[in-house]
């Protein structure tokens, strides 16, 4: 099952994709996470993860790509990159949607996505395409190897 979608810079088609597809993408992604001190990025492979391929449809240039773990509570999401010459071009928008679509004909019962926490316009993005907080994931970097003593 593919989907294509319109956008202002040409269509993006995007359908599931085997590891092989994606793996490339996958690099690029690590490259530039690992380029980032402050990332904490999401397995670029997830084990067992389902994978979702954005091409031009064009000329079949691969854009980007998303991948998924499927869980007995519904389908987590992460990654979802886009190569930077693609990005603003429909490509995130369009896996989004093309995971939504998946979801609801397969009956997975809840779809999550996490994002930086200082990351407003990937949360607004989200927001647009229907996602709301549900719960928030907090973190601590010890710099000694125990937790800082409690404030109070």
């Amino acid at each position: 099952m593919s989907e294509e979608q319109a956008t202002g810079h040409g269509r993006v088609e995007v359908r599931r994709a085997r590891i092989e597809e994606i793996r490339p993408l996958a690099v690029e992604y690590r490259a530039e996470q690992d380029a980032d001190p402050e990332a904490l990025p999401d397995p670029p492979l997830p084990q067992g993860g389902i994978f979702w391929l954005a091409t031009d449809a064009a000329d079949g240039t691969p854009l980007g790509y998303a991948a998924g773990t499927l869980r007995p509570a519904g389908c987590t999401i992460g990654p979802v990159f886009a190569r930077p010459g693609a990005r603003r071009r429909g490509a995130g928008e369009a896996m989004i949607r093309a995971i939504q679509e998946w979801a609801e004909d397969t009956r997975v019962p809840v779809v999550e996505i996490s994002v930086a926490a200082e990351n407003e316009v990937g949360r607004a993005f989200l927001e647009s395409l229907g996602y709301r907080p549900r719960r928030i994931l907090m973190s601590l970097t010890p710099t000694n190897g125990r937790p800082p003593a409690a404030q109070g």
